[in-house]
């Protein structure tokens, strides 16, 4: 009897580790697959933990940004970001990165209004870096620079050690006439990536950082070394992210747009014949 009682009890005690189980450690694994660019392997460890802990909104959370920004499924992503905010395990910084992902699918369909309310969503959820940085992006592309400047700054006073958002700071910050100031984080930006002010690093660099480095350049008037920046962007696996016509349409490369080695660079890279194909860039990597 006593072997019996020890057993049920020892059962009990393991249904409810079970149940109490965490997805940390799958979330990390695949985190740390796409930054190594093994995207294969990271979908399906995120796959796994979908099956694992379907009732957590974290898992759903992270899962729709791997599809939204790496796989390019969009309504897969819509998807996953939905069950994220109806699973039952929550968070507040899971239903606020699950609104910022919807958000970002809703601006790239063109859908202003929407996007700037499911970002206000995602931030009355919970403040986050990455929603700010979107937001940001957002107010450049409609020449609104007030409220860029603002959401660029806040996004630093949350995550001082990101390195993007520092480079939409330091953009923002040259647009207003601040160039001191603008530098001062564009190179506290590059030490955080560990890259030099060509971009050269011994490690992974998302691409991210070497666009919005382009970016910064190109505002402070350094139209070659904004190019230079584009090409190590377009020699990252996850550039067809960004279409041409987002790039051409950014409002920190105005000045390239006539620029014959940034067109040549596009041209390379986004031929105008791949617009609105479905395909995002002519060396589309194999990564699915």
């Amino acid at each position: 009897m006593r072997v019996l009682l020890f057993l049920s009890a020892l059962l009990l005690v393991s249904t409810i580790l079970s149940s109490e189980k965490m997805p940390d450690g799958i979330l990390t694994r695949a985190s740390q697959a796409e930054s190594a660019e093994k995207y294969d392997e990271a979908r399906k460890l995120y796959e796994s933990a979908t099956r694992e802990f379907p009732e957590s909104a974290e898992v759903w959370a992270a899962y729709g940004e791997h599809l939204r920004f790496y796989a390019h499924d969009d309504a897969a992503a819509d998807i996953a970001f939905n069950k994220a905010l109806k699973a039952t395990r929550t968070s507040s910084h899971a239903i606020a990165f699950a609104w910022r992902g919807l958000a970002e699918l809703s601006a790239k369909k063109g859908n202003t209004h929407e996007a700037i309310e499911r970002f206000q969503r995602s931030l009355k959820a919970q403040p986050l870096a990455d929603t700010h940085r979107s937001l940001c992006h957002l107010y450049c592309v409609q020449h609104d620079f007030a409220n860029a400047a603002h959401h660029a700054g806040e996004a630093v006073k949350l995550s001082p050690d990101d390195a993007i958002a520092r480079l939409l700071y330091a953009a923002q910050l040259e647009r207003a006439k601040k160039p001191g100031q603008a530098r001062e984080q564009f190179l506290k930006a590059l030490e955080i990536a560990n890259i030099d002010e060509d971009g050269n690093g011994a490690e992974r660099v998302h691409c991210c950082v070497f666009y919005n480095s382009a970016g910064y350049l190109a505002v402070a008037g350094e139209n070659k070394r904004a190019i230079r920046m584009l090409r190590k962007f377009f020699d990252t696996p996850n550039h067809r992210h960004l279409t041409r016509q987002d790039i051409e349409r950014d409002a920190d490369f105005i000045t390239l747009t006539s620029d014959p080695d940034f067109q040549s660079l596009l041209d390379r890279h986004l031929p105008r014949n791949l617009e609105g194909s479905g395909n995002r860039a002519a060396d589309r990597p194999s990564q699915k």
